[in-house]
């Protein structure tokens, strides 16, 4: 296959934020690879503008979930993502995401071969794959596995895990606007911490009431500290219930539900620290090279946490921890941290010592 001149790939990942950048690195030594390949992406259409910073993907097809979710609007979205996987004829159909719907998703292309994780999280998948793509058993968080499937495709070699996540100068321009129109007058001596209070699942998302501590914490050591809020409209309700919480005595911008992607982007990269739970922001900080602190309850750091070198996780040692429950009557997890050891944390992350 490597031989060939012109090749033609499809990556089938279409979320979460999250999985779509621990994709990135694979995907770059795909593109490294095979530099004239025509590469598309079947992607969700939320997360459609992640993409813009993944050079060298050619075409992304949108992976409509919701309407494949309803029995009313199934038929249109699943014609359509037919017609337009079909446009083209691929030499390789690659599923990163591992999942039945992924897999079947990726049999709706006319292609040579079909790739796929030989271990995923519904076995039924494999039977999609005409070659399967494995990991050592010691290769464990989300990144370097994908690096490492990425490497059974004939003519892959160097798949390193670092992520290249270039500024847009256009995003870049609208996040600096956003943040003066906040408000937040940028000097050297200020200290810009992110705040993404949200999360998808309950239990992964502590208090607002937390975060404002955490929050009143750091502006008592720091005064040049000021906070930027940030998250999707739904988690709105969460900011607004930060902002109550930490009162008047500190600087805040709220920015949650302004931005879009890239700007969303630009801010974390703008940030000295994000402070989070494990969450889609959290990624970003990763990606963007930004120190980030994250609270783990119900996941698995090792597998999906922050993949880069300036982090803090925090998770509690409790008997039901990692227990992957979306919901929980008790949330016993969410009040095992302190938020002191999280200030502290916070402080030498981003190069502040704590007075005496």
């Amino acid at each position: 296959m490597h031989d060939q001149k012109n090749k033609r790939f499809l990556i089938v990942k279409p979320s979460s934020l999250g999985d779509i950048l621990h994709a990135f690195p694979a995907v770059a030594a795909l593109r490294r690879a095979y530099p004239d390949a025509v590469l598309d992406w079947v992607v969700n259409p939320a997360f459609e503008g992640l993409l813009e910073y993944m050079p060298g993907i050619d075409r992304r097809i949108p992976f409509r979930r919701r309407e494949l979710g309803k029995v009313k609007t199934f038929f249109p979205a699943f014609f359509s993502l037919w017609k337009e996987i079909r446009k083209r004829r691929y030499d390789a159909v690659i599923d990163l995401q591992g999942l039945m719907r992924s897999a079947l998703t990726a049999r709706l292309a006319a292609a040579r071969e079909y790739y796929g994780p030989a271990s995923g999280k519904e076995k039924l998948a494999r039977l999609c794959y005409t070659k399967k793509l494995s990991w050592a058993k010691d290769v464990l968080h989300a990144v370097e596995r994908n690096c490492a499937m990425i490497r059974g495709i004939p003519g892959v070699e160097d798949a390193n895990p670092d992520f290249e996540l270039p500024v847009l100068p256009a995003k870049k321009e609208n996040a600096e606007k956003l943040l003066k129109e906040a408000g937040f007058a940028e000097k050297p001596e200020k200290l810009l911490i992110a705040v993404a209070p949200g999360a998808r699942w309950e239990t992964k998302q502590w208090p607002p009431e937390f975060f404002a501590g955490v929050m009143r914490g750091i502006a008592a050591q720091c005064a040049d500290a000021v906070f930027l809020l940030l998250g999707s409209a739904a988690e709105k309700e969460a900011a607004e219930k930060l902002k109550e919480a930490a009162g008047n005595g500190i600087a805040v911008l709220d920015l949650c539900g302004k931005t879009d992607l890239g700007e969303l982007i630009e801010l974390i990269r703008m940030a000295d620290l994000l402070l989070c739970n494990d969450s889609g922001p959290m990624h970003i900080a990763a990606a963007a090279e930004t120190a980030v602190l994250a609270l783990f309850g119900p996941t698995y750091p090792e597998l999906t946490g922050p993949y880069c070198k300036r982090k803090k996780v925090f998770q509690p040692k409790l008997d039901c921890i990692k227990c992957f429950r979306k919901s929980c009557p008790d949330t016993l997890c969410h009040r095992s941290i302190s938020a002191g050891e999280v200030v502290n944390s916070a402080l030498e992350l981003t190069g502040r010592s704590k007075k005496p």
